[in-house]
């Protein structure tokens, strides 16, 4: 076996990343031609086939998988000597931290907290994806995700995030203008906003039926922003998460005495991420933060 060299480790840390040779050569300014020698002759060194080419990208083997841990504690250690070059004193952690999150809690919540984390470490590059769908944490596409999903694995550290309550909330002039609710039944004479069932896959999400009616909604969306924006614009009642429905002061609670419900928003990470300082800290400051607003959440 031929010496390894620790900075091939990295350019096969930005492949996984990336998925794809140009976008991991933009990544590290470098052209896609040596990303693509460098990781070949990793596993010319290894004797090991690490990256499977397919017509979609490049995906890691079993070995390449392997590898991505001993690459991220390369990665952490020249951000450390980095630092300690540009002022001895300095505690900034540096790199780049990856957030997967639901799309109404990262929209708002997760990114306010995030700008906190960079104004303590302003060498820190964040990125947040949101949407909503199963985040699948093991991939190495992202550090740490928020889910409403309690994702069980040995390799995962899940802890609760917070719980949160859902509410059905309609405009005032909307409820001026259509048929008194004073109970669940009245709901059928209304247009009903929530999630397309069909693109509806996580199921801690399907509560619209067992706890506010059982009939087919008039307005849905595949985006809780969506479902905010028919409810504001009058088109009906929705059931809606407290964090989102403060933000709107002309949204009323409907059948408050009735109607509640409470889930749980989770943190995943993978517990080999943990050791990497800049993930436990983004890790401290969106759990302090989210402690700090509880009031926004609940009931």
């Amino acid at each position: 076996m031929s010496r390894v060299r620790a900075d091939d480790l990295l350019y096969l840390l930005a492949l996984a990343r990336t998925g794809r040779m140009a976008d991991a050569a933009q990544r590290l300014g470098v052209e896609h031609t040596t990303v693509s020698r460098r990781v070949a002759a990793l596993e010319k060194a290894l004797g090991r086939r690490l990256v499977d080419r397919t017509t979609r990208g490049c995906l890691l083997t079993d070995d390449g998988e392997r590898l991505i841990a001993h690459a991220e504690k390369i990665e952490s250690a020249l951000h450390g000597v980095d630092q300690l070059a540009v002022s001895p004193r300095s505690v900034s952690l540096g790199g780049t931290i990856r957030i997967a999150s639901t799309d109404g809690i990262g929209s708002t919540v997760i990114a306010e907290a995030l700008v906190e984390l960079r104004r303590a470490h302003p060498r820190l590059e964040i990125e947040l994806t949101t949407a909503l769908r199963r985040f699948d944490v093991t991939s190495k596409d992202y550090d740490v995700a928020i889910t409403v999903q309690r994702l069980p694995s040995q390799r995962l550290a899940v802890m609760p995030l917070t719980d949160y309550s859902l509410g059905l909330y309609a405009t005032r002039r909307y409820l001026e203008t259509h048929p008194p609710v004073r109970q669940r039944e009245d709901l059928e004479n209304h247009s009903l906003a929530w999630y397309i069932d069909s693109l509806l896959d996580i199921p801690e999400l399907d509560v619209f039926d067992a706890s506010v009616i059982s009939r087919r909604r008039a307005m849905r969306s595949s985006s809780i922003f969506g479902q905010v924006s028919f409810v504001k614009a009058g088109g009906g009642i929705g059931l809606l998460p407290k964090y989102l429905a403060i933000e709107h002061p002309e949204l009323e609670r409907v059948l408050a005495d009735d109607v509640s419900v409470r889930l749980t928003f989770w943190l995943v990470a993978r517990k080999q991420s943990l050791a990497l300082a800049r993930v436990q800290a983004a890790v401290d400051c969106l759990t302090i933060y989210v402690a700090s607003i509880q009031d926004r959440f609940l009931f």
